[in-house]
């Protein structure tokens, strides 16, 4: 199982609340940077340079939104019922790993792994800044989860991929089933690619539960063919 985090396993959009709060969305090059993102100037390798530095002094004030959010629907007894069936969840991000680990902890969610951008606090408070990139070939995302997702199927994975995003457009590429809402699934929808709608982790389950077998044995249906998202690159 690969989750996103913001506006999948979380209610809210994070990133977007923090930006929101703390008045970086009105920063006027933020205001350029997501003209260009929005335009497909730039992807959020770009974006996030020039929005996320922004943060540098204001751990506390982060941290009161973080306070603030919750998870959606459904998703602790998603994630209760994978670890019973030994499934192992990775939340996949293109958000700061900062606010992830916090909320992570706080929420006491178990999760096999966590790959985001590191850009964190450290335990003097000093900002530290990274992306997860790590494909010469594409420098399109901060974190690259198209290769992420493509490592994990080259090792033999079964991937079930559930997000909402831009980011999870490319992420999506190498799974082999998809729960999409919001742009995600319009995305999908336009490409004439299978996927299983969901609002909650309620919905999730109520695919997955009944036809587990079908997905371990990798028989489930909709199960997506090759996909090929135009910006994505590998070596």
């Amino acid at each position: 199982m690969i989750t996103d985090f913001d506006g999948t396993l979380m209610e809210q959009d994070v990133g977007v609340a923090i930006e929101r709060k703390l008045g970086l969305l009105r920063q006027p090059q933020v205001l350029e940077a997501t003209d260009r993102f929005r335009r497909k100037e730039i992807g959020s390798y770009d974006w996030i340079q020039v929005a996320f530095p922004l943060l540098e002094g204001r751990q506390a004030e982060v941290d009161e939104v973080l306070e603030q959010v919750a998870l959606r629907q459904g998703a602790r007894a998603f994630l209760q019922f994978c670890e019973a069936e030994q499934l192992p969840v990775t939340i996949l991000s293109d958000g700061m790993h900062y606010y992830i680990e916090r909320i992570v902890e706080r929420l006491q969610i178990r999760v096999e792994g966590l790959i985001s951008n590191p850009i964190t606090f450290g335990e003097d408070g000093e900002f530290r800044f990274g992306l997860q990139n790590d494909n010469p070939a594409c420098k399109w995302c901060g974190c690259c989860k198209a290769s992420v997702v493509k490592r994990l199927k080259e090792t033999g994975w079964n991937i079930i991929y559930i997000g909402d995003g831009s980011s999870d457009y490319y992420g999506s590429r190498f799974a082999d089933w998809v729960f999409a809402r919001s742009s995600l699934a319009r995305n999908l929808e336009q490409e004439g690619a299978p996927f299983y709608p969901y609002t909650t982790f309620d919905d999730v389950l109520q695919v997955v539960k009944p036809q587990l077998e079908l997905f371990r044995a990798g028989t489930a249906p909709r199960r997506l063919g090759e996909r090929q998202p135009t910006i994505c690159r590998f070596m």
